[in-house]
């Protein structure tokens, strides 16, 4: 059967009643933009059935007229109820809030169902449970107690939080979220029917636009993300100590159980970014250390406030605290002096330096202190007679666990920055002046890199070294390294590398590693996403694995780290082909642990992958999400061949940091990790017919990645992403959304799909209505042999499994959405509706936008990539359906993504309408009338009301005249006062940008994420 990730359908018909009892009755918050004022009693639910019911019988009239399209017809529908008066913009802002609030409704709907059981109390016992088969021997012979204390003592799994530019809501809007796909509110306490419908209303009253974000915002929104994995780790450390109890009931107190590890790189992800100084990256290190200390200082006053009255045991739970509240004193003072505006002085750096060195011998920079005087409170409690010791023991053991597995901080640590840094960073020293895999002088490269390796000797530095350090690898390094040296000396920090494509790069990181003394604590880890990279990465990990100097570090370290992305991999090559390409490599480099004889190296893989689609998130389910990245075929092949494997997965932004922001969401994903992981037996390659039918996989993506990798190096690709780009969207993140080009499409600036990132790519074609990078060329893959497609997706769970990410991509487009958008930049079409309206004003605007538009090419290119894309679609569609794959009818879902694109559209032709009327003006700053008109057409609405401003103030800027000794009448041109247009044209283009962005974050929350 295929997969049906669209469902649930509809929020709950209770939850939609509470909904329209509340929206559509009045004014919504102020935002910052010029706001309508929406009729009194108004009824947005009422208008949105209107329109439904309209757009079912443009829908009926387009099954017998092949060139009609339901969406454009509604959108005409709207405009023209606009001019004739029946709608006011105030009745589109309501109709979009609630199209949003019902929006939202549903996606906590397919939250719930995705993330499976969330009872708080349930999947505490679940895990219990799991471990309870797991010690019994899961079938087998009982575990003895030292392959359990194995099994749980091992880390297999990692939750990585990033700073992905996803923040498509508030923190508070998130939080509502969460609470009402689990049942539970942000405390863990279960919500009541009263207050479901009081969350209900305040959602329906609430702002759904994102917050302004910075990178302190999302490093705050992180850490309270984290603190709620922690809690649900700290379920899981009882969950394994409870068993051990009654399973081992003499040794239990010997468990430090591990299993899951937290990680996050926010504030510490430099790829790409310049605005992140070393001392924000130092500074957001030490908020989460002090964070951590806090949370142990007030669980081990919680444990001394009900010892047993022992005054060896009280004496050193006391020693423990006072150790932590002089460490906690001393981060909060570096905190202060690191994140303030003059973190930057050097006099002010060098004074905090001094007091950090000369403090050194007195900081608490290592974990395994604390953990000793643990262990002996854990001695001295279990000596106690009687039940009542047990729960201040058990807390004891996770207080221990948490220390082992935390140090003194709240996740470990990735740095992140990309290899060209690193060349840059190496280049004199090895006399880099060609690409590092240039085939002429690769080896020689590598050469010259072992001789440094052979001589390197480490090297001291200070803060000031720092501060004059001008390569941001070497700078980087460098920060690690004080990090471990004043913040936690146990716990290692991953160094991830982007864009590796060469052995050479990681050696030339494993180089400064040892130049700074910290490669015995950092594990490296090449990032391998690109085309090029996913083919030789197994090869680069070969080449490393010849070299004796990084045999030597894996084999000391105990662990060999690799990232594997599906961003660039699914913008590059399409998102199904990018899946099968990473399994590919992950089985290669485990092929490699047996013939370089790794045995006690632990392959740790990193997937970084978000929510969308197009970010390798499956939509079916949590457990899907993580067979989709972590094939348990993959998995059973580990274990067969005695490569110890560890499973990372990143959790990007916003729309990741939502399974987080509750103690309920976070223990479900916790629990079904675990299920998953340890739960389930795995079947081999064997046992999948996706294995043995090599050639026709290698065929079938082979012709998916061709279709995908023509439309990357297709200009006209690149102008449909770039039409209206990234301007239906709020900004998503700290790293904001910028422009990718600086005038509108025309002959000679044509883009291409390279330059826009991944996530902003994803967004546009989501929010145009093709999700091409997941969907094209499946069609034709498909189409050139669809009898073996049929009996693989009906045989194979793997291949089913990367085909529900295709199923539900055609859940969410819509191509006649996409034929309007590109029809509104047609000027056949403002020209044929000039012809048909009896309104000679209205036919003039009509006429001028076609002149406009005329005068750019960017039409002919985008009716040339739908061609190619509808026509991929369509063979799409009917293979789908002949296979028995195509998603479950979902009208909900369909329909009300139809209603917010044909609003969308609606609210688009009437900025046109406005543009057309800005005054002429001289050209300034190589502006000119047709170019501002122009990008206002593709919506770069930000800009052009920037440039208005200057060029036509609201208020008149005059000279006062008194005191130069004669009256003066004339007023300058210059000092014209412009409040007319500003109020009549750009306020009115303001407010109507405003309710377009809106709407595409309605469409985010039909569609489940943003990009």
């Amino acid at each position: 059967m295929p997969l049906d990730p669209t469902m649930p359908k509809a929020a709950a018909p209770s939850d939609l009643e509470t909904l329209a009892t509340t929206t559509g009755k009045g004014p919504l918050l102020s935002t910052k933009q010029a706001r309508y004022t929406p009729p009194k009693g108004l009824d947005a639910r009422a208008l949105a059935a209107d329109l439904l019911a309209q757009f079912d019988r443009f829908s009926a009239e387009a099954g017998h007229d092949p060139f009609a399209n339901p969406v454009m017809l509604l959108a005409l529908d709207i405009s023209r109820r606009l001019q004739a008066g029946e709608l006011s913009p105030g009745a589109l802002e309501q109709l979009i809030h609630y199209l949003s609030s019902e929006g939202f409704l549903a996606r906590a709907a397919r939250l719930s169902n995705y993330l499976g059981e969330a009872g708080l109390d349930t999947n505490a016992s679940r895990l219990e449970g799991l471990l309870e088969t797991v010690a019994a021997g899961n079938g087998g012979p009982a575990l003895s107690f030292e392959e359990f204390q194995k099994l749980v003592q091992r880390e297999v799994f990692g939750i990585v939080i990033t700073a992905h530019p996803t923040f498509n809501l508030s923190g508070a809007m998130m939080t509502a979220l969460t609470c009402l796909a689990t049942g539970y509110d942000a405390t863990g306490r279960k919500l009541t029917a009263e207050a479901r419908d009081a969350l209900i209303r305040r959602v329906a009253a609430s702002d759904h636009a994102p917050e302004d974000m910075s990178l302190t915002r999302e490093h705050e929104l992180s850490l309270d993300a984290i603190a709620n994995i922690q809690t649900a780790i700290r379920t899981l450390y009882r969950a394994v100590l409870r068993v051990g109890r009654r399973t081992y009931p003499d040794r239990w107190t010997e468990l430090t159980p591990r299993l899951l590890t937290v990680a996050s790189w926010v504030g510490y992800d430099l790829d790409g970014r310049s605005d992140i100084r070393w001392s924000d990256t130092l500074h957001k290190r030490l908020v989460v250390q002090q964070r951590q200390l806090n949370h142990y200082l007030v669980m081990l006053r919680d444990i001394r406030g009900r010892v047993p009255a022992l005054e060896d045991l009280r004496h050193t739970l006391a020693l423990i605290e006072s150790r932590l509240a002089l460490a906690l004193n001393q981060v909060t003072d570096e905190i202060a002096a690191f994140g303030g505006s003059e973190a930057q002085d050097v006099e002010h750096l060098r004074r905090i330096a001094k007091r950090m060195h000369e403090g050194l011998p007195l900081r608490l920079v290592d974990a395994g202190e604390a953990i000793g005087f643990v262990d002996r409170a854990i001695r001295l409690a279990a000596s106690v007679e009687g039940d009542d010791a047990i729960p201040v023991v058990e807390d004891l053991a996770v207080l221990r666990a948490e220390l082992s597995a935390f140090g003194l901080g709240m996740a470990h640590t990735h740095v992140r920055l990309n290899s060209t840094q690193v060349h840059n960073a190496i280049r004199k020293a090895v006399g880099l002046e060609t690409a590092a895999d240039d085939p002429r002088y690769r080896q020689s490269y590598l050469n010259s890199l072992t001789e440094l390796l052979d001589k390197v000797q480490p090297v001291s530095i200070n803060f000031g070294s720092i501060i004059a350090e001008r390569t941001s690898a070497k700078r980087l390094f460098m920060v690690v390294a004080q990090m471990l040296k004043y913040s936690d000396a146990r716990v290692p920090i991953r160094f991830l590398i982007a864009e590796s494509e060469s052995a050479f790069t990681v050696l030339s990181a494993l180089y400064f590693a040892r130049l700074f003394g910290v490669d015995d604590r950092v594990d490296i880890s090449p990032l391998f996403e690109t085309e090029k990279a996913l083919e030789v990465g197994s090869r680069v990990i070969e080449q490393l694995l010849e070299n004796p100097h990084y045999r030597d570090y894996v084999k000391k370290r105990g662990r060999l780290c690799v990232q594997m992305g599906y961003s660039d991999a699914g913008r590059y090559l399409g998102q199904t082909p990018a899946a099968a390409s990473i399994e590919r490599l992950r089985l290669r480099i485990m092929r490699l642990f047996n013939r370089h004889a790794l045995s006690g190296v632990q392959l740790v893989i990193f997937d970084t992958h978000g929510e969308s689609i197009g970010r390798g998130g499956h939509p079916a389910s949590l457990t899907n999400r993580l067979a989709y990245v972590s094939p348990p075929a993959t998995l059973a092949f580990a274990a067969k061949h005695g490569v110890e494997f560890k499973q990372e997965v990143s959790f990007q932004g916003g729309d990741g940091y939502l399974y987080f922001v509750t103690p309920a969401g976070a223990l479900a994903v916790v629990t079904r990790i675990l299920e998953y992981m340890i739960g389930t037996a795995k079947p081999d390659l064997e046992h999948d017919v996706f294995y043995a039918e090599g050639d026709y996989i290698r065929e079938f993506f082979t012709t998916v990645k061709a279709f995908q990798v023509s439309l990357v190096e297709d200009p006209n690709y690149g102008e449909l992403l770039a039409a209206f780009g990234t301007n239906l969207l709020f900004p998503s993140g700290s790293r904001a959304i910028k422009r990718q080009h600086d005038s509108a499409p025309d002959a000679s600036a044509q883009t291409m799909a390279g330059q826009f990132r991944a996530i902003p790519h994803n967004a546009i074609l989501l929010q145009l209505g093709l999700a091409a990078n997941v969907l094209s060329g499946v069609g034709e893959a498909i189409d050139r042999n669809p009898d073996q497609f049929r009996r693989l997706y009906a045989t194979s769970p793997r291949f089913r499994e990367l085909i529900g990410m295709v199923v539900y991509g055609v859940g969410v487009s819509n191509a006649d959405a996409l034929k309007a958008y590109v029809d509104t930049l047609d000027p056949g079409h403002w020209l044929t509706r000039a012809a048909r309206t009896e309104n000679v004003a209205e036919a003039e605007e009509m006429r001028r936008i076609a002149a406009v538009l005329e005068d750019t090419p960017t039409h002919q290119r985008l009716i040339r990539i739908f061609r190619k894309l509808y026509r991929d679609y369509g063979v799409l569609l009917q293979n789908l359906e002949r296979a028995g794959a195509a998603p479950a009818p979902n009208p909900d879902l369909d329909r009300h993504l139809s209603l917010l694109h044909g609003v969308r559209l609606a609210l688009t032709h009437q900025i046109y309408k406005h543009a057309i009327h800005i005054p002429e003006f001289s050209s300034q700053h190589n502006i000119t009338n047709q170019v501002l008109v122009t990008r206002l057409l593709h919506l770069d609405v930000p800009w052009a009301l920037e440039q208005l401003a200057r060029i036509f103030p609201a208020r008149a800027d005059t000279t006062v005249d008194e005191g130069f000794g004669e009256v003066a009448t004339y007023v300058s041109d210059e000092s014209q006062d412009y409040s007319q247009e500003n109020q009549h044209i750009f306020k009115p283009i303001a407010s109507l940008y405003e309710l377009i962005r809106r709407t595409g974050n309605a469409m985010i929350q039909r569609i489940g994420f943003f990009g």
